[in-house]
């Protein structure tokens, strides 16, 4: 499976935007640890890990009687984590085979909606753990975002940030399917929270929107927009005078059967 933003063509752009990305996930990750009452103990999967700030959470949870394996297609952002807690994999969820019955948690952020079959990766991921565990997702719906005042050049630009998205394997809208794909994977007692929030351009995640499409401006240029307009769509996404209604973020979890 390819990443459509890899580090290999803006290394330094994307650590950044993964660093915001984990400053305003972080938050939410911690609400659904508490939920589901991670702790002491826990055998936890990290698929996805990313920049391994999910990683470093949930090794914090199970203490010295637990474990987080972390999974990633591309690891270079998580080797220093190995530790005795710690085991970093370089690993495709839908590739190679999970250890079954294994965790008390599999918590897939902010992956889900780049993969092309969702409920088999969720499938895969109850069955990695154990009878009675969580399985745990996070995901974005990007149909809400919007700018106000609003403008030809954005909607334009907007249109075509989300066809870079599909055409780079993205469901844009997939947090909204999440909780029905929880379900469809079979696992139980699914809970599914929404979170958006509407404030001044340059607020947490509007940075993160406009890193988003200033590392997708290749793919947007070749779909038909400009230099100018992909500028001016990060210009208000970054003024303070502009108001910007966010992405939906869905938090779901769901229990495999006992």
């Amino acid at each position: 499976m390819t990443y459509l933003l890899s580090q290999d063509g803006a290394p330094e752009l994307e650590r950044s935007r993964l660093k915001l990305i984990q400053e305003f996930h972080d938050p939410l990750s911690v609400r659904q640890l508490d939920l589901m009452g991670v702790g002491e103990g826990w055998r936890c999967l990290d698929a996805g890990a990313g920049g391994g700030s999910l990683a470093r959470l949930l090794a914090e949870r199970v203490g010295s009687t637990g474990t987080v394996l972390a999974v990633d297609i591309d690891t270079s952002l998580l080797d220093d984590l190995a530790d005795e807690r710690i085991e970093v994999r370089r690993f495709d969820v839908l590739g190679g085979p999970l250890p079954q019955d294994a965790f008390d948690l599999a918590y897939a952020r902010l992956l889900l909606m780049h993969l092309p079959s969702r409920v088999r990766a969720l499938t895969r991921l109850s069955r990695s753990v154990r009878p009675g565990a969580w399985v745990a997702a996070m995901d974005p719906d990007f149909s809400t975002v919007g700018v106000s005042p609003s403008s030809p050049t954005w909607e334009r630009t907007r249109s075509v940030f989300l066809d870079a998205l599909i055409s780079g394997g993205w469901d844009p809208s997939y947090g909204a399917r999440l909780a029905g794909d929880l379900r469809a994977a079979g696992l139980v007692d699914v809970y599914s929270e929404p979170v958006a929030s509407e404030g001044p351009g340059d607020s947490l995640i509007a940075r993160i929107l406009s890193l988003t499409v200033e590392r997708l401006r290749d793919w947007m240029l070749a779909l038909g927009s400009g230099h100018e307009e992909i500028d001016e769509a990060r210009r208000l996404l970054e003024d303070p005078a502009t108001t910007f209604r966010s992405q939906t973020t869905y938090l779901a979890h769901g229990r495999r059967p006992a």
